[in-house]
């Protein structure tokens, strides 16, 4: 006969497999799919040095299949399953309400571009400028989506019992981790260890920003604007020197995807927010 302080072994299998069963949704299974997408990203690019020697429809396959297919869409089909059990909602993962979502696209991409005109050889082309920017927007959107909409806020889910501080730290450290490491992936010399320590930074940068705003647009162009200036000296100057339509293309097709989830995600698992009440309450 069990003491009334001793613990019942059927109760603590029961916490150990729903412990297992958590590590395996929020932080495994993402993290597979987070090493699948880099992988894709290394054959369908990084192998054929497809930033340094641009070619329009290697590029558009590379938009759809490693950005929007394994960067966008698969990482918001795997969030149901995070919604159905509580584990996020909208607010947390970056899709708010329309006038919040256009207020602060809208001051981070008056930050960028004044950062980018002040910093870049660019300076009054706009034209070199915006083919620049919707180059990178593509790989903007699915790291994003990938290392903070799915990753980071499964690992913050995960940590959420050890409190918000340790759950968010968690988080900056591991997303900043995998966004520099998905860089080796790319064509040279993005792969180069002095990139990756830069891009590390940025990663850093773009998850405090992330966990901070709460906003998927504002942090795409966050993360746009900050690896602009790194990728120059890695992509081909074509792309800067004449607008491609493959290019206006592939950043076309990586937004429509990106709201399309959004929408997905708005039908299905809408988050509301419950006014507290102010009297009737003891």
């Amino acid at each position: 006969m069990r003491s009334s302080g001793e613990a019942d072994p059927s109760v603590t299998s029961l916490l150990f497999a729903e412990g297992n069963h958590a590590f395996l949704r929020l932080f495994v299974i993402p993290l597979l799919l987070y090493v699948v997408w880099v992988l894709e990203t290394y054959l369908l690019e990084g192998s054929i040095g497809l930033f340094s020697h641009f070619q329009p429809l290697p590029f558009v396959l590379y938009a759809v299949f490693a950005n929007c297919i394994m960067g966008i869409i698969l990482p918001v089909l795997l969030l149901r399953s995070a919604f159905r059990s509580g584990a996020v909602n909208m607010f947390q993962i970056g899709f708010r309400s329309l006038r919040r979502t256009v207020l602060f696209s809208s001051l981070t991409a008056l930050s960028g571009y004044l950062y980018l005109v002040t910093f870049t050889p660019f300076g009054t082309r706009r034209t070199a400028l915006v083919g620049m920017f919707l180059f990178i927007l593509p790989l903007a959107v699915a790291e994003v989506v990938t290392c903070w909409v799915l990753v980071g806020t499964h690992v913050q889910a995960y940590l959420r019992k050890g409190g918000a501080a340790a759950s968010i730290t968690v988080g900056v450290v591991v997303t900043a981790f995998l966004f520099a490491i998905s860089f080796a992936a790319h064509s040279p010399p993005l792969n180069q260890s002095d990139f990756l320590l830069t891009t590390g930074i940025i990663g850093a940068a773009a998850a405090l920003f992330f966990f901070a705003v709460r906003d998927v647009y504002a942090s795409v162009i966050f993360v746009a604007c900050a690896t602009l200036p790194v990728m120059l000296s890695a992509v081909d100057p074509v792309i800067a020197a004449q607008s491609v339509p493959s290019v206006y293309g592939a950043a076309a097709l990586s937004l429509a995807s990106l709201v399309c989830c959004h929408l997905y995600l708005f039908w299905n698992f809408r988050t509301i927010r419950i006014p507290m009440q102010t009297s009737g309450l003891p």
